[in-house]
């Protein structure tokens, strides 16, 4: 039986969707929270210092994806005896793949006006996925039992290549803050009390790809 989602994850209430003619089943709910984020953020910035006039010459490009896969599953077996051997089994796998390319080449035009070319690449893949399992059979007496995997994978690449050229005095500076992380948490309970069986199971994965590009170029002791 596929679980209802909804844009926050997925929840998932037993009690309410399975056969009717199981009566035992009335005091039994099941649920299944999964919220995952995905925060993909970059800014380019040049900055040129000069006392001739300069034309700055841009390229950028920036290719950001993002995906997530939220899955849930819920089987429940329960008859006449008195304990139910709850079994919980997740997985979370966040993945941060981030590459930045920056080239800048300063010259000078036939009629003295500084070039400044500058061509930023940024290519940011990151991708969430989680599955979460619950079986619930009849046993002698309750029990929990709950296998919580976790994983995560963040690899960041971040390549500069600056040329000057025409003998300019040129002071450039590419300054390359980037964020990449991945987070994952994951909290399981059982309680049980006079109105049934209460199964809680709440995951979170956070994925962050954050880039800061910023060129400064100073031709201050460019002659005039």
């Amino acid at each position: 039986m596929e679980p209802d989602k909804d844009e926050g994850g997925a929840a998932v209430d037993d009690g309410q969707e399975r056969d009717d003619s199981a009566s035992d089943m009335d005091d039994l709910d099941v649920d299944v929270d999964d919220e995952a984020g995905i925060d993909d953020d970059v800014d380019i910035g040049v900055t040129v210092i000069s006392p001739r006039p300069v034309e700055v010459r841009m390229d950028t490009e920036v290719d950001q994806n993002g995906e997530m896969d939220q899955d849930a599953d819920v089987a429940a077996d329960t008859g006449e005896d008195d304990g139910r051997a709850i079994g919980v089994e997740t997985e979370q796998r966040p993945e941060v793949d981030q590459r930045i390319e920056v080239d800048v080449e300063v010259s000078e035009g036939d009629d003295g006006t500084i070039i400044v070319e500058v061509d930023a690449e940024v290519e940011d893949d990151v991708e969430i996925e989680s599955d979460a399992y619950v079986d619930i059979d009849d046993d002698d007496e309750d029990s929990l039992d709950a296998d919580i995997g976790q994983d995560t994978e963040t690899d960041g690449n971040i390549d500069v290549d600056v040329e000057v050229r025409d003998d300019l005095d040129a002071d450039v500076d590419v300054d390359i803050a980037t964020l990449v992380a991945a987070a994952v948490n994951a909290a399981i309970a059982a309680e049980e009390d006079d109105e049934g069986t209460d199964i809680d199971v709440d995951l979170d994965e956070d994925a962050i790809a954050d880039a800061d590009l910023d060129v400064v170029v100073d031709l201050s002791d460019v002659d005039a």
